[in-house]
């Protein structure tokens, strides 16, 4: 979050940007990062892959499968 703070302060000169970074120890806790619940769930579920062994990129896609057999249950496809 706060590299795209300095990219946006260095592409537009926001003075604005420029405030955040001078206070950021103090700002950093205002900020939220929203994640929708899908992504969320790809995520987690990547994470986990992960911690069994499998490479990114098998994590990846054995997330994106479970996350797809989770929403064809949900959503009765």
């Amino acid at each position: 979050m706060l590299g795209m703070i300095r990219r946006h302060a260095q592409n537009t000169g926001s003075k604005r940007a420029e405030q955040i970074l001078v206070r950021w120890a103090e700002v950093r806790p205002l900020f939220l990062r929203v994640v929708p619940n899908d992504y969320g769930r790809v995520l987690e579920a990547q994470r986990q892959m992960r911690q069994k062994g499998l490479s990114p990129e098998e994590a990846e896609m054995a997330a994106f499968e479970l996350n797809t057999k989770d929403a064809a249950r949900l959503y009765g496809k």
